[in-house]
Formats: C-alpha cells, sequence, structure tokens
C-alpha cells in the first residue's frame, strides 16, 4: 500500500526507517534484577515482525539510585552482565529492519498539590536543589547509558525531558526556581538538555541517532509556547535526529478548536487532524522548524488521522503507544493491508481501570494504575 505513512524517512544521522511508524516508549514493567528478561525479548521480537520502523524502549533508568519502579530497567551491575542482557534484547529485533532506540531517564515529579507534596516527603525526603556536581553526575550517567546503549546494539538514544521527568523539571519555568546558568530564563533552563545531548555526542558515533522528547502540557499559554519553541531552537542546533512530541489528552477540547492552517475541508479531514494529542503544538514546531524531524506521540487510532497528519506536514512520525500493545501488529495487520479499508482501518483500545480518588491527587497514582493495566496486557502478549 502506497500512502504517506508507507514512505520510508532518512534521519540526520543516516538511519532509514522503512515507514513512519514508531512504536513510542511504555513502561514493560519486566525487568529482573533492573536488567532486560527473556520477556522483554519475546515482546520486542513481536514488535519487529509486526512492521514497524522502530521500538523506542520503555524507560531506562540512566542510575539504579534513583529509579521509578524496581521492575524498570536500569543501567545497574557490572558492565559485561548488563551488555549480554542488553544485547540479548536488541538482538530480538534483528532481521526485521526494525531500529531499536533506548529512551533514557530519571523519575518523576509526583505532583505540586498538598497531597502529592506530603507522599513525596514521606517516601522521598525533603527535595534539595541539585548541586553543580549532582548536575555533573547525571551529565555523566546520560553520557555513560548511550555509550552502553550503542556497545549492545542499539540505532539510537532517546533523551527523556517530558512527563514531569527531571529534565523537564529543569526546562519547565514552574518547577525550576534555580537562579544559576540552569534556572531563569528559557536559555538558561534547557541547559542541561544541551549538555547532556553535547556530552552523548562525543561518545557516540555520527550514525548514531539521538532524540529529544519534550512535553507539550508544559508550556499551556503563550509565554510557555514561546519558551518552548526558544528550547527547541537551541535544542535542534545541537546534533539530533528528532524532537519526540508528547503531552495532552485526546479529548482536549483546545485540540477540537484549532485555527491553524490545517484546518478541515471535510469530516474525514476533521477525524484526520483532530486525532493526535498534540498536533496544535505541532505544526507551531513546524512553522518555526520546517527542516526539523517531528514525532507526535499519542492518540492516533486510525489509518485517516496518520496518514492526514503527515500528509499536512504536522509532522514526520507518528508514535504510537497502547494500540501498539492491543495490535501489536498494527503496520502490517491494519495500517499497510490492501484488504481493509480506510473506515474500517481504526484500531481503537480500552481504557484502564481508574484508580479512585488518590489517582486525582497525585497523578503518579493515576499514571501508574494506566502503567500497570497496559504492563500487564505486554507481559499476556
Amino acid at each position: 500500500m502506497n500512502s504517506a505513512a508507507s514512505s520510508p524517512l532518512r534521519l540526520s544521522c543516516g538511519l532509514v526507517l522503512k515507514n513512519r511508524l514508531i512504536k513510542t516508549a511504555m513502561s514493560e514493567k519486566m525487568a529482573e534484577n533492573l536488567l532486560p528478561s527473556s520477556n522483554h525479548e519475546r515482546l520486542y521480537m513481536h514488535w519487529a515482525e509486526g512492521g514497524w520502523a522502530a521500538l523506542i524502549t520503555g524507560n531506562i533508568m540512566v542510575s539504579d539510585q534513583y529509579l521509578g519502579s524496581n521492575e524498570d530497567v536500569a543501567v545497574t551491575g557490572s558492565k559485561s552482565a548488563l551488555l549480554k542482557k542488553w544485547s540479548s534484547w536488541t538482538g530480538a529485533a534483528q532481521g526485521q529492519n526494525c531500529h531499536m532506540i533506548a529512551q533514557f531517564a530519571i523519575p518523576i515529579n509526583l505532583g505540586d498539590n498538598f497531597v502529592a507534596k506530603l507522599i513525596r516527603i514521606l517516601v522521598f525526603g525533603t527535595p534539595k536543589a541539585m548541586t553543580r556536581h549532582d548536575i555533573d553526575v547525571v551529565i555523566a550517567q546520560f553520557t555513560e547509558a548511550a555509550r552502553l546503549a550503542f556497545k549492545a546494539g542499539f540505532q539510537g538514544v532517546e533523551v527523556h525531558a517530558a512527563h514531569g521527568f527531571l529534565l523537564s523539571q529543569f526546562m519547565s519555568s514552574k518547577s525550576n526556581e534555580r537562579d544559576d546558568e540552569f534556572g531563569g530564563s528559557a536559555d538558561n533552563r534547557v541547559e542541561l538538555v544541551l549538555r547532556i545531548i553535547r556530552s552523548i555526542r562525543k561518545e557516540v558515533p555520527e550514525s548514531f541517532c539521538v532524540g529529544v522528547k519534550i512535553n507539550s502540557a508544559d508550556f499551556r499559554d503563550e509565554k510557555g509556547m514561546f519558551d518552548m519553541l526558544r528550547q527547541i531552537e537551541l535544542i535542534q542546533k545541537e546534533e539530533i535526529d528528532y524532537i519526540n512530541l508528547s503531552g495532552g489528552s485526546f479529548e482536549d477540547p483546545q485540540m477540537m478548536s484549532t485555527g491553524s492552517s490545517l484546518k478541515p475541508s471535510s469530516t474525514e479531514n476533521r477525524s484526520s487532524i483532530r486525532e493526535g494529542f498534540f498536533l496544535r503544538t505541532s505544526q507551531e514546531i513546524r512553522k518555526s522548524f520546517p527542516e526539523l524531524t517531528l514525532i507526535v506521540s499519542g492518540g492516533f487510532r486510525s489509518r485517516i488521522g496518520i496518514n492526514g497528519a503527515i500528509d499536512n506536514s504536522a509532522c514526520d512520525l507518528i508514535g504510537v503507544g497502547r494500540p501498539a500493545v492491543k495490535y501489536p501488529d498494527l503496520p502490517t495487520r491494519i495500517m499497510f493491508n490492501d484488504s481493509i479499508s480506510d473506515t474500517d482501518a481504526r484500531f481503537d483500545v480500552e481504557a484502564a481501570p481508574g484508580a479512585g480518588w488518590l489517582a486525582s491527587k497525585v497523578r503518579s497514582v493515576g499514571a501508574g494504575a494506566e502503567t500497570k493495566y497496559w504492563a500487564s496486557v505486554m507481559q499476556n502478549l
């Protein structure tokens, strides 16, 4: 099937993606002793055989001192044991022309309301500002993680600066209260991310992919949009291959009322344009940086929606999460299957069971319930 989504794309590093469909990061919760297990290998083999151009892993923590969960993969133990496990993981996708990209992170902030702050203090202790030494350690940890990923056979890394994780907190004016070179202006707040990218680039070949994941929900007003575009301007001046735009909600009414240049002219177009969680933001990014390779992750539920976003130049690549779990062979089974009409080429998913009152007060609880549900689905594939 010839379509926008089926066309190949070459990244700046030279890596060629066979189509525009990316299995975006989802927490697998399958690690054994913080290392990938045989379940990881089985799961990623299913995805690789399903026709995806690339698979972005769930969070890999750059240090075993700071974990989102003891079921997460992390940089831990001896390098030889780690490389053996990581190499088996990447080997699962070999022979399918499917690239593996390791997403690296340092864990999440629970939230800003009273309940969230109380739980954070009780569980983790009172937070304190990072020292310059702490910052240098973080840069070194991301760099070492990327070096190990290259040695283990990954084709690239994604620096996670979204979803309230540490780097996202540095980038956001709402959470960054520093008054040094890492705080204050939009330029200063993105400095840590820039230094991580530069440090990684010194340790990996030019042919190795380096991407950055950012969160559109961190920049909700005009000032926020201005800051985001300025930070992207600085990021894209580094040797990166893509920006992965995440954040938001499919039912967000702002998505439904966008006045962008992608104004739909028919029912079919309305469906395709509003499907992405974050297309309105991606359009602003596209106008400012037309040469930047952009992934939009989340909210796509149909062939029409995906092809519409790419055809209208809202983004270059589509990140798919939960539908990739429900339909691990989604590209070959639905997207590129000529026997399925455009109208019928859908991949809707069910909602995960709710987590109750506490989830409304602590973001990580609600997110945890969602993560746990889909992790259980992955384990049963």
